[in-house]
């Protein structure tokens, strides 16, 4: 719990900083529009892990790599381990810091056009 509570500090450390570097000035507007691109990427990244490491990626790269494969190569090809074995990243830690910044930016949006 208190990882978690690290990292989604770190997440707004980030965002009042980028807030502050590219508008000049702390403001509302600018939280909400630096934290959706943090959010969004968070969330982008832990995605791609997720989908990643289910194996749906799998059957795509078995078979891109079979049809560029040279004559001399199908044996090693075919040896090769999928993706989902190879990628041992948890997405967990994206989502952990994605999903309550993204839950704050809609709660900041709210409260904007309030």
């Amino acid at each position: 719990m208190k990882s978690n509570i690290i990292v989604f500090s770190i997440s707004q450390l980030v965002i009042i900083l980028s807030a502050y570097l590219i508008y000049g000035q702390l403001s509302l507007l600018g939280y909400i529009n630096a934290a959706f691109f943090v959010s969004a990427l968070l969330l982008f990244i832990g995605g791609s892990i997720y989908i990643i490491r289910t194996g749906a990626f799998d059957f795509f790269v078995t078979s891109t790599r079979k049809v560029l494969a040279r004559k001399g190569q199908r044996e090693v090809i075919e040896s090769m381990r999928p993706p989902s074995e190879t990628f041992s990243a948890n997405p967990a830690w994206f989502f952990i810091a994605g999903i309550p910044t993204f839950a704050l930016m809609l709660l900041a949006l709210v409260i904007y056009y309030i």
